[in-house]
C-alpha cells in the first residue's frame, strides 16, 4: 500500500476504507465513516467496514425505514471540537468499547473529528482544518462617552 493517498472524492476513500483498512470498533478505536444526514448535533453515518462498502441514499426516514441497512448508526452526537457536517462528509466514529464488545456498536456513537480523504499508514485520516475567521473591528460607536 502506498505511504499517502489523496481520494478524488469522499466516497473513493470510504471505499478505501471498507477494501483496506481495519474498521473493528473494539477497545474504543475510531473509524472512518460517511455522514448520511444531519440533525443539529447528532447525525447518522455509514461506518466502513469489510462487508458492505454501499453508501445508502435517501431521506433520513427513508433510511430509518429500511430493515436491510447495516453498519449504520443514527444515533451519532458530534464531539464539541466538530465543526458542523452535511451529508457527505468523512468523519472519525467511535463508540462505547462496552457495544463494541456485544456487536452493538451501531446504537450510539460520537463523531471526534471531520476528516478528509487523504491518508496517510502513518498517521491515518487527515482531520479537517476549518478556515480562522477573520477578526472584524468594530468601528468606534461616536455616541459612545469617552
Amino acid at each position: 500500500m502506498a505511504e499517502a493517498r489523496t481520494f478524488e472524492s469522499n466516497t473513493d476513500a470510504f471505499e478505501f476504507a471498507c477494501e483496506h483498512l481495519d474498521s473493528s470498533l473494539k477497545d474504543g478505536k475510531a473509524v472512518l465513516a460517511i455522514v448520511l444526514g444531519v440533525q443539529g448535533r447528532m447525525c447518522s453515518v455509514k461506518i466502513a467496514n469489510a462487508e458492505d462498502k454501499t453508501i445508502p441514499a435517501g431521506s433520513l426516514n427513508e433510511l430509518l425505514g429500511r430493515p436491510d441497512l447495516t453498519h449504520v448508526c443514527f444515533s451519532a452526537m458530534l464531539d464539541d471540537k466538530v465543526p458542523n457536517l452535511a451529508a457527505g462528509d468523512l468523519v472519525m466514529y467511535t463508540t462505547m468499547p462496552e457495544l463494541a464488545a456485544v456487536g452493538k456498536s451501531t446504537i450510539a456513537g460520537t463523531i471526534i473529528a471531520k476528516v478528509g480523504p487523504h491518508y496517510t499508514a502513518r498517521s491515518g485520516w487527515q482531520r479537517h482544518a476549518e478556515p480562522r475567521a477573520e477578526v472584524q473591528q468594530q468601528p468606534p460607536d461616536p455616541n459612545a462617552a469617552s
